[in-house]
């Protein structure tokens, strides 16, 4: 199953039942960070699944009101051993862990789709 928009998209990775949500953009501002909380309080919008990624690989730039708002999307979204799952560029993520490191608390951030569905196979065992 998947989902595509403006915005975000979403595939279902039967295999490893994971929904890997992608966000489309690679600016986020408040509206951005709104529509992606709607989905995600949403669920049966979702298809069923164990395991989640957010993939924010084209983020380049996000508002801080935004912050907040995945803030509280990042406590509806499931997680492996208590951490959200993501994907971020190397550059984005240094300018992030400086701006607000307090998210990084909660999450497992990896660089590209194999390594974070390594991590959550890994989880499993």
């Amino acid at each position: 199953m998947e989902h595509n928009s403006a915005l975000y998209s979403y595939t279902y990775l039967p295999t490893e039942d994971i929904l890997h949500f992608r966000v489309n953009v690679d600016k986020v501002d408040k509206d951005t960070a709104s529509a992606i909380y709607d989905a995600a309080k949403v669920e049966n919008g979702l298809p069923e699944h164990s395991y989640f990624i957010m993939d924010a690989g084209t983020v380049t730039e996000i508002s801080d009101p935004a912050i907040g708002i995945l803030m509280k999307a990042m406590s509806i979204m499931k997680k492996i051993k208590g951490y959200l799952v993501m994907i971020m560029k190397e550059d984005f993520l240094q300018k992030i862990m400086i701006e607000h490191p307090e998210m990084f608390n909660y999450m497992a951030v990896f660089h590209n789709l194999d390594d974070a569905i390594a991590f959550i196979q890994r989880s499993k065992q």
